[in-house]
């Protein structure tokens, strides 16, 4: 019995000993990838100039931008996770105004909606055709194909204080993110990047010349990847160089919230996986094979010698200085 129950305990140090390894190296590195559930809502908001295309003056106006991004799991698999926008841009003109309407209502700016696929580890845009990249439901833009580049909707795990690409979806082309120095927003420490993608021609509404100029400054949680805050300063001209449309959009408070809270609970479940549970297993092993010697090792011989002579009722003689009152030693 007892050497059944030691080697019982010998597998169970093993496997404990076993994921004090793991823990930390293997199962960690599979875990830093983009997951594939997400389903995000930020809302951003912000003053504006309009042109009024009625009256051909421009106004202003208080706009809020709701983002819905989705993953869409039948499209994504082990190394690649693709995922569904929908950006609605709506002027605010009650507190009751909703997230998004439909045309015709005169309260609706603008809805777009883009379809990237992303490597799960490095966050990169990916190319896969029968994922079917789209821009507003699209594979063309502006006669030319849809090819989504560098960083999407979220930063790489562990990202770096260094440029990287980030994809305008507005305009088919990716520009340089800027690495702008390190910030601190809801407790967490945060990576600010900057892109700018300068005057660009643009059709706008799809219809009239014009140019687009858009600087989008991110915070970045570089152990997650999770976009924390965010602003959007936009300017939208026509060829005449008449103003169409001039806002800066920042993320509301709910979104900060939301995405301060999504980084804690992945750096917290981080931190266990890296710490607090190969503790535990190191110590279970520790205790299981400790347990498992104790078992094993050989036992006492028999206990101390019997005193000699004398029977009952009798009186035992005085054979003190023939006693052995040391301890038997181990055998």
């Amino acid at each position: 019995m007892r050497r059944a129950l030691a080697v019982l305990l010998i597998g169970l140090g093993a496997c404990a000993f076993l994921l004090t390894i793991l823990l930390p190296t293997v199962v960690v590195d599979r875990s830093k990838k983009t997951p594939l559930d997400l389903d995000i809502t930020q809302i951003s908001s912000g003053p504006a100039t309009v042109l009024d295309a009625t009256t051909n003056q421009t106004k202003e106006v208080q706009l809020r931008a709701t983002r819905e991004v989705k993953s869409d799991t039948k499209a994504s698999d082990d190394t690649n996770t693709t995922v569904f926008e929908t950006l609605c841009i709506v002027i605010v003109d009650s507190p009751s105004t909703p997230n998004c309407v439909k045309a015709p209502d005169p309260r609706l700016l603008s809805v777009t909606t883009d379809r990237v696929t992303t490597d799960r580890r490095t966050a990169e845009a990916v190319h896969v055709a029968k994922y079917n990249e789209q821009i507003n439901n699209k594979s063309t833009f502006n006669g030319q194909p849809v090819r989504h580049v560098g960083m999407a909707y979220k930063w790489p795990i562990d990202a770096q204080k260094k440029t990287y690409q980030f994809f305008q979806p507005d305009l088919n082309k990716a520009f340089p993110a800027v690495y702008s120095g390190t910030d601190r927003i809801k407790g967490l420490t945060v990576y600010k990047y900057v892109c700018a993608t300068g005057p660009q021609p643009f059709k706008l509404q799809g219809l009239f010349d014009g140019t687009y100029d858009d600087t989008r400054t991110v915070w970045v949680e570089p152990q997650t990847g999770a976009i924390i805050d965010g602003t959007e300063r936009q300017v939208q001209k026509l060829a005449t160089g008449t103003v169409a449309l001039e806002t800066t959009l920042s993320f509301e408070q709910s979104a900060i919230d939301y995405q301060s809270n999504y980084a804690k609970d992945k750096i917290d479940a981080l931190r266990v996986a890296q710490l607090w549970a190969p503790l535990v297993t190191a110590v279970v092993a520790i205790v299981a094979f400790l347990g498992a010697f104790l078992l094993l090792r050989p036992r006492r011989a028999g206990g101390a010698g019997q005193r000699r002579g004398g029977t009952s009722g009798s009186a035992a003689p005085d054979d003190s200085a023939n006693r052995n009152d040391s301890p038997v030693p181990f055998t």
